[in-house]
This record gives C-alpha cells, sequence and structure tokens, in this order.
C-alpha cells in the first residue's frame, strides 16, 4: 500500500463487521499507517491526498444492502488511490467481491484485496453459542493480521466471487426480495418491555422505524438486526419467535466518533 494514511468505511448490523473493520485497522497501524475508521450512513467525507479507501461491509442477500450499494455508487473519482474491501458473513458473500472490485475500477481506484470473514450468527438464534463464537471471532482476528500484512506488502489479493455475481449483485438491488425478507420474519414490539427510548429508530440505517409511543416500522426493512440487537430490554423481536439477541459490541461503540 503506497498511501500512508486509510478512510475506512463501515456498516455493520450487530457488530460483527465493527469487529473486523478495527482488527484490520490495527493491524495497518502496527505497520505505520493512519487510519480513522467512518461510519458509512455518515456520508463520505473527501479522502485527503495520499489516503486509501478501506470498506467494510456484511454480506447479505449474496452481495450487500442496497443502501450500501447507493453509497458506493456515489462515491466520486478515485485518481487511482488504493481501495480495499473486508466483508463479514455467516456462510458466502456471494456476488459481493466481484461486484465491488469492478465498481472500484470504473471509479478509478486501484483494487488492493478484499478478504471475507466468517462471524458469529446473528439471526434466528434460539440460544447464542458463546464458545463459537468466540472461537470465530479469534479466528476472525488472526486472519485479519495476515490480510493486513497483505495490505501492506501489496500482496493481498482480490479473490473471484461466483460466476452468478452479475445476477446476485442485480437481484440484491431490487426492492422485492429485501421486502420478502421483511414479510418472511416481520419485527414486533412487545409494549410491555419497550422502555420507549428510541434507540431503534436511530439506529435504523433506512429511515424504517418510526417513534410514535412505541416503535412503528415501515415498508422498508432490509433485516440488518440492529433494532433487534441494540434493544436494552430485548423487546424487538421476530413476530412468534423466541430469538436469541445476539450483538458483538455496545451501543456507544457502533456509534462512536472516535473508532
Amino acid at each position: 500500500m503506497k498511501e500512508n494514511a486509510v478512510d475506512f468505511y463501515f456498516f455493520s448490523g450487530t457488530g460483527n463487521t465493527l469487529l473486523a473493520a478495527r482488527a484490520v485497522a490495527e493491524e495497518l497501524r502496527k505497520g505505520g499507517k493512519t487510519v480513522r475508521i467512518r461510519r458509512i450512513e455518515k456520508g463520505f467525507v473527501p479522502l485527503p491526498e495520499g489516503t486509501a479507501l478501506g470498506i467494510a461491509v456484511p454480506a447479505a442477500m449474496f452481495s450487500t444492502y442496497p443502501f450500501v450499494w447507493e453509497f458506493l455508487e456515489a462515491l466520486p473519482d478515485g485518481d487511482e488511490r488504493g481501495a480495499f474491501l473486508v466483508s463479514t458473513m455467516g456462510g458466502a458473500s456471494g456476488a459481493l467481491r466481484p461486484a465491488v472490485k469492478r465498481l472500484l475500477e470504473q471509479k478509478n481506484y486501484s483494487p488492493l484485496g478484499a478478504r471475507d470473514f466468517v462471524m458469529p450468527s446473528n439471526y434466528a438464534n434460539t440460544s447464542i453459542p458463546e464458545e463459537e463464537n468466540r472461537e470465530k471471532t479469534e479466528s476472525m482476528k488472526m486472519e485479519a493480521a495476515k490480510f493486513a500484512a497483505g495490505l501492506l506488502e501489496g500482496e493481498a489479493g482480490w479473490k473471484r466471487g461466483t460466476v452468478l455475481w452479475p445476477l446476485l449483485y442485480s437481484l440484491s438491488r431490487k426492492a422485492f426480495p429485501w421486502r420478502l425478507m421483511h414479510r418472511k420474519f416481520p419485527l414486533d414490539v412487545d409494549r410491555s418491555r419497550c422502555i420507549q427510548c428510541g434507540k431503534c429508530a436511530r439506529l435504523c440505517p433506512v429511515k424504517n422505524i418510526r417513534m410514535a409511543e412505541f416503535p412503528e416500522f415501515q415498508d422498508h426493512c432490509v433485516s440488518c438486526q440492529r433494532c433487534m440487537a441494540f434493544c436494552p430490554p430485548e423487546a424487538i423481536n421476530v413476530r412468534g419467535k423466541n430469538y436469541s439477541q445476539y450483538r458483538s459490541v455496545e451501543y456507544y461503540d457502533l456509534i462512536s466518533e472516535n473508532l
């Protein structure tokens, strides 16, 4: 990596992607780079001279969320600066790696490397497998150190994704798969437990939650799990299900300006 600094943009639903971004950033800092971790939902800040672009996002729908693609598609010309991708997943990232690489190349960025990390499941947990989750997180940290070393040495690599990536990318950019997901797993608020703190509405990246007396869900949820993960009294759940709350960071870690 020829640049001396990195602006590392992330979105994280339950905290897994933030953990991965922090792990990569820590190793880059040990290698002498200045790294600023920024939230995608706060918008893009023009990159100073000598600054590479980092992107960290969850894999979702074998791609990633529509609002993340909107952020990426709005990036300015890269002026041949370096760029890299970190993604977290439960199983497969599908179209994410090749689609992001193509987009960056079209915008005149120089792809430095991409890496997927398998992280703890953040959906439909009837119980939390604590030991398994610790093992996955520790494995991620070791792989993150290797990836960061590869970035520093110019040897990180950007593996190809599935040959179906154009189809999967196109699918993820449409509204209907996300609506289908939302309808299959509709969210409810237990009013007997809700403390009306409004954290769910403040955290929702697509403004799908409106605070009235209690949270009210609109029709454009992307199932990122933030509202469920960070509800203090665990009042938000999937209708008719009894899932255990999962998050890997705390509320103030996620919203901090000093990452």
